[in-house]
């Protein structure tokens, strides 16, 4: 294990100086017949709550956000040099649920279920000086009216979810700054490292990460624990979960006179338990991209390591995308064609590792799969109709990658505990996925979606399978942000 991790660490490190000289050239080339305008990612038209700003309203909403636009609470004097900004948010959200509560086989389950789910939050971001900032937030994540027992993802009372400092180590034409402490991360598109919003519960790490920004690269070293829920004590700050870890490298190539990026890395996580423990290293690649209003996306690896039964892991996953922006048409159409693949394997379990992902957003927002053993045809249209109004349509064709393995959930346990061989047919279903958004102003925003789930041959012709019928999801949002 230790030999097979420095030799991919070296081969990482030879293929990132490699890359660099090789993307000197290839940047010139990608710009000499690119459109300037700027780019719209795949994730521009986000299902989950935007990320708060710091910086002072520009906009008011009423008596109350005047209160909270006041400078008192942003730019407070802090020491000689420093400063303190203050920020919250709180969002209430409705869940009308058919057939999707997990009970214990997860997936279509025959449970229904209709509840509140609601996030408090409150931030307080600061600099002491020109080389130390830090960031302490506190979430509160509740349910009410549950018939059911709630999701780990939605339930995380008084909670210390972030706290960490910003220290600038080194800065000329470059800077390399450490960021230690408990923190939520993002990587790329985050496919595998994510601090999901639409979780109420928001996921957090501790450990350190070290960013190093050049004028074209960003390269981030880190090593993270992630902070385990503590479901007997909700009253209790999370601790760091001793069974599990992530490191490695994640570098991001910006230099292209496009706003076109290459995303470079190596992830490594270790689950360990008492009675097992599997290790994976996924090394992986993301080109994003538009071109004259096309746009386009690829991404890929391959993970090695070991399973939870000691035999060797080999696994890997794909995705490309390709769509057009029609800007010239009213309210901005832009369509968006989707292929993703995620390896399975011949014994239940051993296929691919999705890690700590924003499954939420990429594989329908009824969250029924995982990525593992999954392929997903999908396509998306998003409408801008306004500054104020959002619309979303996306429709996702799934199947299974491999007949001799099983369907996963979102934390990668086989559906309904089913065994190697038992799959009566690849076809899972189809998920129609709808949504609006309207941005009453820059601190309050509602959204209102539908789902509904086609159940698939694989339902009706799998012996075991606990529930049969099609599924739906209906819900809504506020969200206020100060």
């Amino acid at each position: 294990m230790i030999v097979r991790r420095l030799n991919i660490l070296g081969f990482t490190a030879c293929l990132f100086l490699t890359t660099q000289a090789w993307t000197q050239d290839f940047a010139y080339f990608v710009s000499k017949d690119t459109a300037s305008t700027p780019v719209l990612s795949p994730g521009h038209l986000s299902v989950e709550p935007p990320t708060p700003t710091v910086t002072p309203m520009q906009e008011s909403c009423g008596p109350p956000a005047a209160f909270f636009e006041l400078d008192a609470l942003k730019g407070i004097p802090l020491g000689h040099d420093g400063w303190l900004d203050v920020g919250g948010s709180y969002r209430a959200r409705y869940h009308g649920e058919t057939n999707i509560r997990p009970g214990s086989s997860g997936g279509l389950s025959g449970i229904d279920d209709s509840f509140w789910l609601h996030q408090t939050r409150l931030w307080f971001n600061g600099r002491v000086n020109d080389w130390l900032d830090f960031r302490v937030g506190f979430i509160d994540a509740a349910t009410a009216g549950q018939e059911f027992a709630p999701r780990a993802r939605e339930v995380n009372r008084t909670d210390l979810y972030q706290a960490h400092v910003n220290v600038l180590l080194h800065q000329d034409m470059s800077k390399l700054t450490a960021r230690v402490g408990r923190q939520e991360i993002r990587y790329g598109s985050a496919r595998l490292m994510m601090a999901p919003g639409w979780a109420n519960r928001r996921r957090t790490h501790d450990g350190v990460r070290f960013i190093w920004e050049s004028e074209n690269w960003e390269v981030n070293p880190f090593w993270v624990k992630p902070a385990f829920r503590d479901a007997a004590h909700f009253r209790t700050f999370d601790n760091t979960n001793p069974g599990q870890q992530l490191y490695g490298i994640f570098s991001t190539y910006k230099g292209f006179e496009t706003e076109d990026e290459l995303d470079l890395y190596w992830l490594a996580y270790d689950l360990i338990s008492p009675a097992s423990g599997s290790r994976y290293d996924t090394l992986g690649s993301r080109y994003v991209g538009e071109r004259n209003q096309w746009v386009y996306e690829v991404e890929g690896g391959v993970q090695l390591g070991s399973n939870p039964d000691d035999t060797n892991h080999v696994a890997g996953f794909f995705t490309g995308g390709f769509g057009r922006k029609f800007s010239r048409l009213p309210w901005s159409p832009e369509l968006w064609c989707y292929y993703d693949w995620a390896s399975g394997s011949d014994t239940v379990g051993n296929g691919f590792n999705h890690y700590v992902p924003r499954a939420h957003y990429y594989l329908g927002f009824m969250d029924l799969y995982g990525r593992r053993n999954l392929e997903d045809l999908n396509l998306k249209l998003s409408m801008q109709a306004s500054e104020k109004w959002q619309f979303l349509a996306w429709c996702h064709f799934f199947s299974l990658a491999n007949g001799r393995d099983v369907p996963y959930n979102l934390n990668m346990k086989p559906y309904a505990g089913l065994q190697a061989g038992s799959t009566g047919s690849q076809t899972l279903g189809t998920e129609l996925d709808l949504q609006t958004t309207y941005k009453v102003n820059s601190q309050t925003q509602l959204r209102v979606g539908y789902s509904h789930f086609w159940a698939g041959s694989y339902y009706s012709k799998t012996p075991g399978v606990p529930y049969q019928d099609d599924a739906n999801f209906l819900y809504g949002h506020f969200l206020f942000e100060f």
